[in-house]
């Protein structure tokens, strides 16, 4: 049988008081959060699906849900005869360097896009990752999760075969990469003196399974207003360089930065952070939070989950920064909590007084 949590209506009265100065702290916090935060309405969306890629496996990603592949994370081997094989993974934009049935060899065409689906192309001279360094040329960088990523990083896309005007192929929009120009020298019939080497990378090697992120920018349907968003890889297998894509977000406010990452948070008191509020929160509360508010949090949330009443899939969630009245709202309810408190605190101390 399972085990079953009551759900008490308050907690216990000899944790109140020791929790009357955490309760005062997070008040004072939340208040002063209130006053910081930007009046302009910013909306994250993400999606925390684990998505596998194996071998010549591809994973596409359509950021604002609109039928069109905005980037591709896509594996490829190629078999150069003589039991000389070459795996390498790369992150695809949407034009037709990454469409089936193969990249390889040249030319390059980065004009032509993915199927559409009925919508405009995405502005794709505008689509870039972020690189390592500022220097042009560089594998796409792998960002720890909280990188910033907008306009003050460093961005790049090269695949082409005029790299910096000097008539050379560059491949460097790749994570891992076994190539280095044997695919185009010896199924395109380039030389080595033809082929632009990339530098600072590749840089999704040597990560022992841990995920790191690579950091995109778009303009949806080429409407100017360019978009920052992440996109999560984790290595599984790196002989084969094999992995998996472990979730996306996008900041839909144009112009607006992202960190690695960042994603729409769980609905209020899912304090394990599952996308649900549950018994499995209840006990996390019990561990790091214990105050009234956290606890009231939860119990008024019970049994809500990522994207309960919103207009996206459950895999996904928004989250929505405060129009300014709302927000001098919540900070007039923080200060009354806070005023009650201190009130409670002085009228307790002055029983004490009058006992003694």
């Amino acid at each position: 049988m399972d085990k079953q949590i009551k759900i008490a209506s308050t907690p216990s009265r000899f944790t109140r008081c020791a929790l009357d100065r955490k309760l005062a702290a997070y008040l004072a916090a939340s208040a002063a959060g209130a006053l910081v935060t930007s009046q302009a309405e910013a909306v994250i969306v993400s999606n925390s699906a684990v998505q596998p890629f194996g071998i010549n496996g591809a994973v596409p990603i359509d950021f604002n849900s609109d039928g069109q592949v905005d980037y591709e994370i896509d594996h490829d081997r190629v078999d150069l005869g003589g039991g000389n094989v070459v795996d390498y993974l790369q992150i695809d934009k949407n034009d037709i360097n990454g469409a089936p049935p193969a990249e390889n060899p040249l030319p390059v065409d980065f004009l032509d896009t993915f199927d559409l689906n009925g919508t405009d192309p995405n502005d794709t001279v505008e689509s870039a990752y972020v690189i390592p360094t500022s220097s042009l040329g560089d594998y796409p960088a792998a960002l720890l999760s909280g990188a910033e990523i907008g306009p003050l990083s460093s961005w790049d896309f090269q695949e082409g075969d005029n790299a910096f005007g000097g008539g050379q192929t560059i491949r460097a929009n790749r994570l891992i990469d076994e190539d280095d120009g044997q695919v185009d020298m010896e199924l395109g019939g380039l030389t080595d003196s033809q082929i632009y080497h990339a530098t600072n990378g590749p840089n999704f090697l040597g990560l022992g399974g841990q995920a790191r992120y690579l950091g995109v920018k778009m303009d949806f349907e080429n409407v100017d207003n360019v978009h920052y968003g992440w996109i999560g890889i984790r290595i599984t297998n790196e002989a084969d360089a094999t992995g998996e894509v472990v979730g996306w977000g996008y900041e839909t406010d144009a112009g607006v930065s992202i960190l690695a990452g960042e994603s729409a948070p769980g609905p209020t008191g899912d304090y394990n952070g599952d996308g649900k509020v549950d018994a499995a929160d209840y006990v996390v509360w019990r561990k790091t939070d214990g105050t009234p508010a956290g606890y009231n949090a939860w119990r008024a949330n019970f049994g809500q989950t990522v994207g309960a009443g919103s207009l996206v899939p459950a895999d996904m969630g928004v989250h929505a920064v405060p129009e300014p009245t709302s927000l001098w709202l919540g900070l007039a309810t923080c200060m009354a909590a806070i005023c009650a408190f201190i009130g409670r605190r002085i009228r307790g101390a002055r029983r004490v007084g009058v006992r003694g």
